[in-house]
């Protein structure tokens, strides 16, 4: 969402349904979309994308140059307050640029960064471990949000998720989990005060009572809308649906290695799908176009990887792989498991798009060819 310049006082409020509540508020240690989502409120980043996908400066004043190729230049926009009356400049740029590299959940995005160099008070540097042609898009991602150095000095991620202070529109209320996130509209807005005061985030992880509370008046937001029920909407006389091409890509993700509770690396996962053969056994024995059909009403492309056409790199050589059941059952034979093997599903419910229904296809398919699937739904 973002704010609208506007000569009144802020007044009213919305209700914006998301499918689950958000597992933080520190947005630079997280890698998820209702955090993103909420912390775009609450955070401004240096760069961001504007109405048709185009990056623009936001807390930079222009867009950062390279100065050599491993050093970028990126000026400051004057003026600007954090929520808690700290100013926001280069001090600032530089803590969060360098505290992100150090978030166990969000620094991948940004390694190759290897540290920052205050120029004067609106002017740092960004100094990379070898050249990063694509920084700039880097700096648009939620994790890369500006936070205040004075108030979170020496603080962890547990206390920012309870304390998010940022220079967006909106300022953090209060967070009743399972129950709503509360915002109120920030005055001192470098775009100027949002014409909302308050927006309320409320998390309803089945997609029908989601849309019966749109219907009903209780929410007027509402994300993720599955495809089956998008008809629905569409006809409601005081409902608007709102359409747009998507990068959303929903894979099934293997585990590679073995984390204990403290996120801390124990080592290699050693379990069936360390052998790539059931790993392309997998691939193999899943019909992606009838998941896409009997699931996703046709609302759905297939893509080869992750990445969609809208993403840097996207390759259209790459090809999908075909269903091929019978070569699925000779990998696992070949990997020493001839009569199949059990294995389990995880999948999140509410987070994407008919998410769990997805992975339920998945694992009639999987079963079919000898990998015993069993779902597990998680609401997170």
């Amino acid at each position: 969402m973002l704010p609208l310049a506007a000569t009144a006082a802020p007044s009213g409020k919305i209700i914006i349904a998301q499918g689950v509540d958000p597992t933080t508020l520190d947005v630079m240690n997280q890698q998820e979309t209702p955090a993103s989502n909420l912390g775009a409120n609450i955070f401004d980043t240096l760069v961001e994308r504007d109405a048709n996908n185009k990056l623009v400066p936001a807390l930079a004043a222009e867009m950062p140059k390279p100065v050599s190729p491993t050093v970028w230049e990126v000026k400051l926009r004057k003026g600007v307050k954090f929520h808690n009356g700290e100013e926001f400049n280069a001090e600032s740029a530089k803590f969060s640029i360098e505290r992100v590299l150090k978030q166990p959940r969000g620094s991948a995005p940004f390694r190759p960064i290897d540290h920052v160099e205050i120029v004067d008070p609106y002017t740092i540097r960004i100094v990379t471990k070898k050249p990063w042609p694509i920084l700039v898009n880097a700096l648009t991602f939620r994790q890369a949000s500006m936070y205040p150095p004075k108030a979170y000095k020496d603080k962890d991620t547990a206390y920012v998720s309870k304390n998010p202070i940022g220079t967006g529109a909106y300022k953090y209320v209060r967070w009743s989990k399972d129950e709503e996130i509360v915002l109120e509209a920030f005055d001192g807005h470098w775009r100027g005060a949002p014409r909302i005061k308050t927006v309320v985030f409320k998390p309803i992880p089945d997609d029908a009572v989601r849309v019966a509370a749109l219907q009903n008046g209780e929410i007027d937001v509402a994300v993720n809308i599955p495809p089956h029920l998008a008809a629905i909407i569409d006809k409601h006389p005081k409902v608007f649906l709102s359409t747009a091409p998507s990068i959303r890509t929903i894979q099934l993700m293997f585990y590679t290695h073995q984390f204990d509770t403290k996120n801390k690396l124990v080592g290699p996962y050693q379990g069936p799908t360390a052998d790539k053969r059931v790993r392309q056994a997998i691939t193999y024995a899943l019909d992606v176009d009838e998941i896409v059909k009997g699931v996703l009403d046709g609302k759905a492309v297939r893509v080869a990887t992750m990445l969609t056409s809208l993403h840097f790199g996207f390759d259209p050589a790459l090809k999908p792989i075909k269903q091929d059941v019978a070569k699925a059952k000779k990998l696992l034979a070949e990997a020493g498991y001839p009569n199949g093997l059990d294995m389990i599903l995880n999948t999140p419910q509410g987070r994407y798009v008919r998410d769990k229904e997805v992975a339920e296809a998945a694992a009639g398919q999987l079963t079919k060819a000898g990998i015993r699937a069993t779902v597990r739904a998680h609401e997170f």
